[in-house]
């Protein structure tokens, strides 16, 4: 128990993630999250509030991951791929040597002095659901309605998810130090490839294969470094 720290206080949450740095590990999440950034005209689940508990990984090295993938995809060699982040909606809180953290600001107008954690999920514990101040909870049916009026998912199939998540939105997390072996990598990476992400930085220079530009948030599932919803 000594290596499970859980948190239920967003200051005291922003405090240990600039304490944390760039450490790994496992967290767990319960979260209530407002369904926004839909269009509002005519749109009958404004003001949904999604309620989750999900759990997955904090500051994994992304790009190690989506190299060596587009590699195999495209027969390559690891070495020879990079990806280039497109424009982004927040940044990334950093050490003093400039390593970026899991804690995040936002970086536009509508997000600045927010404070977001960027994680990646791995699964969703128990159900999802999603409830509506008129209508109450959501079935199926209109679960599917509402996801159909976000914007096109468009990850390509060698990235993974990274969710940029409001400080607001999370009730409590825990986490819980893990030992990150390259075969742990492997096996996480393999369970990551359902969900969609982006890059940092390389080490040197090195042939660029792809960049992109990605759009703003809320609770977001995107292409990291940098971006996206759910």
């Amino acid at each position: 128990m000594k290596d499970i720290v859980k948190i239920e206080n967003k200051h005291e949450l922003i405090g240990f993630l600039r304490a944390l740095g760039t450490e790994c590990r496992f967290i767990t999440l319960d979260t209530e999250t407002l369904v926004e950034n839909m269009p509002k005209k005519g749109n009958p689940y404004v003001g949904t509030v999604k309620i989750a508990r999900k759990n997955g990984i904090v500051n994994m090295d992304y790009v190690t991951a989506v190299e060596k993938r587009f590699a195999e995809q495209h027969g390559m060699k690891a070495s020879e791929v990079t990806y280039t982040p497109g424009k982004i909606w927040y940044k990334h809180c950093q050490t003093v040597d400039g390593k970026p953290l899991c804690l995040c600001e936002g970086n536009t107008i509508n997000t600045q002095g927010k404070n977001y954690l960027q994680f990646f999920p791995l699964r969703d514990l128990g159900e999802t659901i999603y409830v509506h101040p008129t209508l109450g909870k959501l079935n199926k049916q209109q679960i599917a309605d509402m996801e159909g009026r976000f914007y096109a998912k468009n990850s390509a199939p060698y990235k993974p998810t990274v969710i940029t998540l409001g400080i607001d939105s999370i009730r409590s997390v825990t986490f819980r130090k893990i030992k990150m072996l390259n075969e742990t990598v492997s096996r996480l990476t393999g369970r990551l490839n359902r969900f969609k992400g982006a890059v940092v930085s390389t080490e040197k220079p090195k042939k660029a294969v792809r960049a992109e530009d990605d759009r703003p948030p809320d609770e977001h599932i995107h292409d990291i470094d940098e971006t996206g919803r759910w």
